[in-house]
């Protein structure tokens, strides 16, 4: 039967009102590591929009990883995952808390503590080279993720997304290429994540999302995941998840993950494919990658997955659903990467050169004028066309 983006889906008892999910990124949003009202703000106006589920910013469940310096921390964030829910729940959007650590591949500028990883393999981009975790920094990380886990329980999510994606120390645990151990987690790669998605489950009961962004395929096949590799485990993990988010990326080739537009739009379509194949409808199947047009995206829930994470369509457009419902074009997403991609040391806030009002969402709304003018707008390029919308919300005459 044909599924359309704005279809609901229930997970772990939970409806969620789309298909559509917006995904976990950086912002550059926090006040410190905490999420602010900005935060608030800018998730409430996706939801608004209608997105089914929103994944919150990716949180680090442990005071030593610090991959950046407005990163949150989860310990600290009750209050500003609670917020977030009560602000998006009224909209029937469902809320799961980003979990993650990254590892290897975070910075000890900020921490100012020796890097944690599987093995002593230097991060290729930074060249710093990690220590080696012990088995009580391993037990304090999957402690981190137990604790991470409570503290959403407690600020009412729907559930938590836990990060095995191309910059996670959890993918790092799983791949050849960063994990040469010869003790158990060396042994059996997948022995980590299993822990931590027992410690979660714990937490959370059956009654709460469980969800996993997990790399299938970090375009390394002489030491790292694979797709083979990733359907097996996929299996392997389908009964212990609620949501199974297919991404790839990993050492080096986390660009992969969020590529400009250079590449081909919804090129995960394949992989995401055959994993859905795999776990054959024991979890339900996330696509990401490129995916900005709601008709390929519509044509991918017929059989290579149930749900679409369209996040840079939706900091584009945050009405992308109720467009959709609505029979209207959205406002396209030209996967630039020059605004919306932030990690970077000047600490610049989220946007989109086609949308103004992203990452500014508490800016007082437009007001309509009391003097109607007829106004020019020259040129037809995103700043033209968004020049003529707001010139006509206010009530002039553009042309």
């Amino acid at each position: 039967m044909s599924r359309a983006l704005t279809d609901q889906i229930t997970l772990a008892g939970r409806t969620a009102p789309a298909r559509v999910i917006f995904g976990p990124h950086e912002t550059n949003l926090a006040e410190g590591r905490l999420f602010s009202g900005r935060h608030v703000a800018y998730y409430e106006r996706r939801a608004r929009g209608g997105a089914g589920i929103v994944v919150t910013e990716v949180a680090s469940v442990h005071r030593l990883d610090h991959p950046y310096e407005r990163a949150p921390l989860a310990e600290t964030n009750g209050d500003g995952w609670a917020r977030i829910v009560a602000a998006c729940r009224p909209h029937g959007t469902l809320v799961l808390a980003g979990l993650g650590h990254c590892g290897l591949q975070g910075s000890s500028a900020w921490s100012q503590s020796a890097l944690q990883a599987p093995s002593r393999v230097p991060d290729p981009s930074t060249r710093e080279l990690p220590a080696e975790m012990t088995g009580a920094d391993i037990d304090a990380v999957i402690e981190g993720f137990r604790r991470a886990a409570a503290i959403a329980v407690a600020a009412d999510a729907d559930g938590v997304e836990l990060d095995a994606g191309p910059t996670a120390l959890l993918r790092q645990f799983l791949s050849g290429l960063t994990n040469h151990r010869v003790d158990e987690y060396g042994a059996d790669r997948l022995l980590l994540l299993r822990e931590v998605l027992t410690a979660v489950r714990e937490e959370l009961g059956t009654k709460r999302i469980v969800a996993l962004r997990l790399s299938c395929d970090e375009n390394a096949p002489w030491a790292g995941i694979t797709p083979d590799a990733a359907a097996v485990w996929a299996r392997d993990l389908a009964p212990h998840l609620d949501l199974l988010t297919v991404v790839r990326g990993g050492l080096y080739t986390p660009e992969t993950y969020r590529p400009g537009a250079h590449t081909p739009e919804t090129f995960n379509d394949e992989l995401c494919r055959g994993i859905s194949e795999a776990v054959d409808g024991a979890v339900p199947v996330v696509l990401q990658g490129s995916v900005v047009d709601p008709a390929r995206a519509a044509r991918a829930l017929d059989g290579t997955c149930d749900m679409v994470e369209m996040t840079r369509a939706q900091i584009a457009d945050p009405d992308l659903v109720r467009s959709i419902r609505d029979g209207r074009e959205p406002r396209p997403c030209v996967r630039c990467n020059q605004a919306c991609l932030v990690r970077d040391f000047r600490n610049p806030i989220v946007g989109c050169i086609g949308n103004a009002e992203a990452g500014h969402e508490t800016r007082p709304p437009v007001r309509p004028t009391r003097a109607t003018r007829d106004v020019m707008v020259v040129g037809g390029g995103p700043a033209g066309l968004e020049a003529a919308r707001v010139l006509a919300e206010r009530g002039h005459v553009s042309w």
